[in-house]
């Protein structure tokens, strides 16, 4: 086990009602907001409105600056650290999912710098400073309002990269499950692959933490149990607050302990299709996972069976099957020909992975990798 330093400084403020102590939490930071916002869901939905009536209700000015793609761009990034500079924004509040989320980090320190945001994800400049950041979530997936990291792409270049600082971490998010009952089926499905997939990545870290390994194992087990669920029952209020709990604690730091930070390679491989194709997050990787277990199943058979035992109740099943299966049954593809990339995008996404040196932390990929991984990709 390693040794390990625990900080997490988000407050998270969960359940129904939530919202309506943003305005007295916001009134901490000052006194002028910039809110983020993606492609209009939030006004549809009135979550907006309930922020916009908090902030008034307190005496807080806002500007909303809209339209933060699903796939984030660090050019929209860069046009709102502008707009925030402009306004002289005390704080930014992020309202949406992880692409708001990750997006309005990249804001919180770019006002504080003279160079694109992009410099952060390419770690040629590091963050000085970032205004306070509070959330309002409405999807649950990426664990990006109880962390300090953030994914951002060019689709100049077809990059996706992250980096990660203690500046950006919200101070507060408001999490009111109620407020994903508008979230489609398929992002649903792509939000508890995600959540998935992070315990994963933590998992196949090599180094010893056996009570993260066990949460891990719970965590997926609850979340293929409740996946099911919420296809039947899209407005079952426990079920999506378990998920969205289920979310946010996949990626807090709980399953770092012990460990070395994770493995992380499936999400580098992932993003080269995100960055290719513009494919929800989730679904790449339901595409990728399976197949990155099967090409490395001689050397973690052992992880595997652990996993079928304390996710699945018996050892001797086929953990990579059910998980396939269970992909299937939410309705998430898992090969690339069911996300409608055909043969001739293969090359591309060799030299996609080949330019940006996919790769974990502790599985290290070399082209031979590559060239396994998306044969069993297809």
């Amino acid at each position: 086990m390693q040794d390990f330093v625990s900080y997490n400084p988000t407050k998270l403020i969960f359940g129904k009602n939530t919202l309506e102590k943003l305005g007295k939490e916001a009134l901490n930071y000052g006194k002028n907001a910039l809110i983020l916002i993606g492609k209009g869901s939030v006004k549809k939905n009135g979550v907006l409105d309930t922020v916009t009536k908090q902030l008034t209700q307190n005496n807080i000015s806002f500007e909303i600056f809209e339209g933060i793609k699903s796939n984030p761009i660090y050019e929209d990034a860069d046009s709102a650290v502008t707009h925030a500079k402009k306004m002289k924004a005390d704080m930014v509040i992020a309202v949406g999912g992880g692409s708001v989320l990750d997006t309005a980090k990249a804001v919180c320190a770019g006002v504080y710098s003279d160079h694109s945001v992009w410099e952060f994800y390419t770690h040629t400049k590091s963050p000085v400073n970032a205004l306070p950041l509070l959330t309002v979530l409405t999807l649950a997936a990426t664990g990006s309002e109880m962390n300090y990291y953030t994914v951002i792409q060019n689709d100049t270049t077809k990059e996706k990269l992250a980096f990660g600082s203690p500046l950006v971490a919200p101070k507060v998010s408001f999490l009111n499950p109620e407020f994903t009952y508008s979230v489609d089926k398929y992002y649903t499905s792509c939000g508890v692959v995600d959540l998935i997939s992070h315990c994963l990545e933590a998992y196949f870290d090599t180094s010893s933490s056996p009570l993260s390994d066990a949460i891990v194992a719970d965590i997926i087990r609850l979340a293929m149990d409740y996946g099911k669920k919420i296809i039947d029952n899209p407005n079952d209020y426990e079920t999506r607050a378990n998920i969205m709990w289920l979310a946010t604690t996949a990626l807090n730091g709980s399953l770092s302990a012990g460990k070395r930070g994770g493995d992380w390679g499936v999400h580098q491989l992932e993003h080269g299709l995100s960055a290719l194709f513009d494919i929800a997050h989730g679904a790449g990787l339901a595409i990728v996972y399976p197949a990155w277990l099967k090409h490395y199943h001689p050397q973690i058979k052992d992880k595997l069976k652990f996993l079928a035992k304390y996710v699945l109740g018996d050892d001797k099943a086929d953990f990579i099957e059910v998980l396939e299966y269970f992909y299937g049954k939410i309705g998430v593809p898992i090969r690339l020909k069911q996300a409608n990339i055909d043969e001739n995008e293969y090359e591309n996404i060799m030299s996609n992975w080949q330019k940006n040196k996919a790769s974990g932390y502790f599985f290290k990929m070399t082209t031979q990798d590559y060239k396994g991984i998306l044969s069993l990709m297809k």
